[in-house]
């Protein structure tokens, strides 16, 4: 009789154990987010907890299934990552390009917000994407043959303009760049259409340095015969485009 209490009381005691160390491994916190959201620290957390356990988002929060040890490890490790994004300074410098084309036509440029001496500038956050837009007005020239068969010729201006977003990240004193680039240019084929052309690059430097993105050289020509008319335009492709950022935190 005192074999079987005591086999009792041991089952039940194991029974305890078991019940406590599956608390102790499968205890469930909630972790709240400030600054970073949560689809960026989600992928961390997820490395960090391994097989040692599970993690989900909700909202700006992160839901973590783990052992209590190992969450108050993810939760000093979040606490170093989710800090406040720094406050930058974006300037963009134009000024050294020219603004005759290759036929001596002038090509005025333009840009958002724009300073003395050919620099924009614009502040963002740290991680947030930033638009620059620079812009030229290219000369188009069209020629036509009156009735009299003597030649005409007019000019006008057409915009095209150069966009881009500018993603900055400060490690240091060193700022790494992620630029998508939007860049129009005039139809080789239609004088009446823009081509649109997208490209994505990065790019690192030295904070309050300035960082040479871009130095393209191009030239359109567009025709359009019928009627005794032809239209051409050549407009420069090779704006030299300069970042420098700086932090005003």
């Amino acid at each position: 009789m005192n074999m079987s209490v005591r086999n009792l009381l041991n089952a039940a005691l194991t029974s305890m154990l078991i019940v406590f160390s599956a608390h102790s491994l499968a205890a469930t916190e909630v972790v709240p987010l400030n600054y970073r959201t949560s689809a960026d620290l989600l992928p961390v957390a997820k490395s960090f907890l391994g097989t040692e356990g599970s993690v989900s988002a909700y909202g700006n929060q992160l839901i973590v299934n783990a052992e209590s040890r190992k969450i108050e490890e993810l939760r000093a490790l979040i606490s170093q990552l989710d800090i406040a994004p720094k406050r930058l300074l974006i300037s963009v410098d134009t000024s050294d390009n020219a603004t005759r084309n290759g036929s001596g036509s002038r090509v005025i440029e333009y840009g958002t917000a724009s300073r003395e001496g050919g620099v924009q500038q614009v502040q963002t956050s740290e991680g947030t994407p930033a638009l620059i837009q620079i812009g030229q007005s290219v000369p188009l020239t069209s020629s036509s043959t009156d009735s009299y068969g003597y030649s005409q010729n007019n000019t006008e201006y057409r915009n095209v303009t150069q966009g881009f977003y500018v993603t900055a990240s400060v490690t240091g004193d060193t700022v790494h760049l992620s630029i998508s680039t939007n860049h129009d240019r005039m139809s080789q084929e239609r004088p009446d259409a823009i081509k649109v052309q997208s490209t994505d690059s990065q790019v690192s430097g030295r904070l309050g340095e300035w960082i040479t993105l871009s130095s393209n050289s191009d030239q359109s020509v567009a025709d359009q015969r019928g009627l005794a008319q032809r239209y051409s335009t050549q407009g420069r492709d090779d704006m030299i485009l300069r970042v420098k950022v700086e932090t005003l935190d």
